[in-house]
């Protein structure tokens, strides 16, 4: 088996494929596996504020091993300093924002189990502008806070085959 961290933060835009390669993530590896969306929403669509929410995220990477599905930009450099691996999908945001119409249509009114209960999927039309966009603003300072931390085993996939490759090379 390759070498992997214990301490393992997935970012990259929505419907880059974070959610599902953790989930194998954590089948392969039997590290415990964290939705930040899971957490960071609460029944209705009800953000968690601000200061709870990096209270939360504290008591939440206070384990020695964890894999981290999410971006969050506020707590973002929280995570980054506690990981010891890093992995970031850059995939193209024409195919982020069809994994999303794909993820709606399949889900549409359900509750993923990477989402709290009170939070079906829906269209959202904000949200397909913050995917468009992503590469320009969340994405370039995810790229930026990656070169700030080059001591950690960082991973860049951009391409879903690559994940499946990398995914792949665990279990021989």
């Amino acid at each position: 088996m390759n070498s992997i961290g214990k301490r393992i933060l997935v970012i990259g835009s929505p419907g880059s494929g974070k959610s599902t390669f953790s989930r194998k993530l954590t089948a392969i590896t039997g590290i415990p596996l964290i939705h930040l969306d899971k957490e960071f929403w609460n029944y209705g669509w009800v953000e968690t504020p601000s200061t709870e929410w990096a209270k939360k995220q504290e008591n939440l990477l206070s384990g020695n091993e964890w894999i981290v599905d999410g971006n969050y930009g506020s707590t973002l450099e929280m995570r980054m300093e506690k990981a010891d691996t890093i992995i970031c999908f850059r995939l193209p945001r024409v195919v982020c924002l069809l994994s999303y119409f794909k993820r709606v249509l399949s889900n549409i009114n359900k509750i993923r189990s990477d989402m709290p209960d009170g939070c079906p999927e829906s269209f959202d039309f904000e949200f397909m502008k913050y995917i468009w966009n992503f590469p320009k603003t969340s994405g370039k300072k995810n790229l930026e806070r990656l070169e700030r931390n080059k001591d950690k085993f960082i991973i860049v996939f951009n391409k879903r085959a690559e994940a499946k490759k990398y995914l792949k090379s665990l279990t021989n």
